[in-house]
């Protein structure tokens, strides 16, 4: 169809054409005698000129509709997104070379769209992951783009392009460093956020077009392990400094003189022994403890009878407790069987039957007892001395932490111990703890994984085994 009237309009240029040069030729042939004398002739040569001139109107006519058309739907194919789709048109006329241009340049144009929307998607895929909390705002100080991350810490709505900061972030200290970028090229400081003890620190950057780029970063874990640093340098500075002070003072005195009589010499000796055993333990528990957080001491679980290893650790403190004429006792089933790395259950245990001994009422109880609770074991290890206040037990297993620092002292220890027990049990997945004894003392307590050889209802508060008692010796 579209053939056939390609051809119509071409025949009727064509026609036009011969018509109107005949008519020229017949015109210039006649002269004015003939022309009179054949007034009918020229109407008819008129009328002919006249239908050619027509009909050359209607195919200019006929081909400005086609290239209209072809234009038309060369815009609908741009506007519909697809550029590729070639348009319905005149192929052949004089102005298909224009749509075929006009349509490479769209493909080409179509192309660098693309590219540049697959960009834009990149660019908001890493922006949107970013750790770092990301705001840039135009020179009006209206937000154009907040990441995931500054949504999160400035609590900023999703909805929040083209809105000015002031309305939707309420920090003072913030406003203020961008008064500050304004007037300069860049800055940086660092803030915290009211109500929520958190520290950033951000920076800032002017950009071409008037507007700012703002990059946070949490810092507030970061503040938090400085401190802890400080502190334990600080701890460790001090309790080095005590034994060190003690053992070198006691042996000036041993070599003033002292040395020569055995009675003299022996309390400073026994001093020096004392307190180079502290620190020889002191050092010991800093390596524990850093081989603990570095990861290095690997901990290797493996299926033992818990029973066994109470009656051992009691075992090994009964001088200790008969010394303070402490009575020590425990309930704990001998068929309890338990999956933990043994050395480090030991160490724990230790720890604690060590602390309620030492720092226990003299002539008091020590007491082990478990209970199962699922498919975990509860080891509590009680004792009926003056306890410790609720603000202390918050902190009792932090590092070089004591509640009485100088009882603690004299008794010899080191402030570490809580805190690798704290570290030993959480590396096998259990919990620790330290809780009030009614109506004096305290319950400290931790949990193991049950091994499947034990049986729950073997172990339960009904069916609990009499109770083993270590006794002092009597006088």
């Amino acid at each position: 169809m579209r053939a056939l009237t390609r051809r119509w309009r071409t025949a009727l240029v064509v026609y036009a054409a011969v018509t109107l040069v005949l008519t020229l030729l017949v015109g210039s042939h006649l002269d004015a005698a003939a022309a009179a004398s054949s007034a009918s002739l020229w109407l008819w040569l008129g009328v002919i000129w006249a239908s050619s001139v027509a009909l050359t109107a209607m195919a200019l006519l006929s081909t400005q509709a086609a290239l209209t058309n072809a234009m038309q739907s060369l815009v609908q194919t741009f506007h519909a997104g697809d550029a590729r789709t070639r348009p319905v048109g005149p192929e052949d006329s004089v102005f298909a070379g224009i749509a075929g241009s006009v349509q490479r340049m769209a493909e080409e144009l179509d192309g660098a769209m693309r590219s540049l929307a697959s960009e834009r998607n990149r660019f908001e895929a890493v922006l949107e992951t970013m750790a770092p909390a990301v705001l840039a705002l135009d020179a009006g100080r209206r937000i154009s783009t907040a990441n995931r991350s500054a949504r999160l810490m400035f609590d900023i709505p999703a909805a929040c392009e083209h809105v000015e900061l002031v309305e939707v972030l309420r920090l003072p200290a913030m406003h203020a460093f961008l008064d500050e970028v304004f007037a300069r090229t860049s800055s940086e400081t660092e803030m915290e956020l009211p109500g929520t003890q958190r520290h950033i620190r951000a920076r800032a950057s002017r950009l071409g077009d008037g507007g700012v780029v703002i990059v946070a970063d949490d810092t507030t874990e970061i503040r938090r392990l400085e401190r802890v640093r400080r502190d334990f340098v600080a701890n460790v500075s001090h309790e080095l400094r005590t034994p060190i002070a003690v053992i070198r003072a006691n042996a000036e005195t041993l070599l003033d003189g002292a040395l020569e009589s055995p009675q003299t010499a022996e309390p400073f000796v026994t001093a020096l022994f004392r307190h180079a055993d502290r620190l020889g333990r002191l050092i010991s528990e800093l390596l524990d403890i850093s081989a603990l957080e570095a990861g290095k001491r690997v901990l290797t679980a493996e299926e033992f009878e818990f029973g066994e290893l109470v009656e051992d650790v009691l075992a090994a403190h009964q001088q200790a407790a008969a010394e303070r004429e402490i009575t020590l006792a425990h309930t704990v089933p001998h068929d309890l069987w338990v999956r933990a790395d043994p050395k480090a259950t030991e160490q724990v245990l230790v720890n604690f039957v060590d602390n309620a001994i030492k720092y226990g009422r003299r002539g008091g109880h020590v007491d082990l007892a478990s209970s199962v609770e699922g498919q975990t074991v509860r080891v509590e290890v009680r004792d009926d001395g003056p306890g410790i206040e609720p603000q202390h037990r918050a902190r009792i297993f932090e590092r070089f932490y004591r509640v009485d620092s100088g009882r603690s002292r004299d008794a010899g220890g080191t402030g570490l111990g809580l805190s690798i027990a704290k570290h030993l049990v959480e590396a096998e997945g259990g919990t620790i703890g330290v809780d009030a004894r009614s109506p004096h003392g305290s319950i400290f307590w931790f949990t193991l994984r049950l091994c499947d050889a034990s049986d729950p209802a073997e172990t339960d508060d009904e069916q609990a085994p009499p109770a083993r008692v270590f006794a002092p010796p009597e006088n």
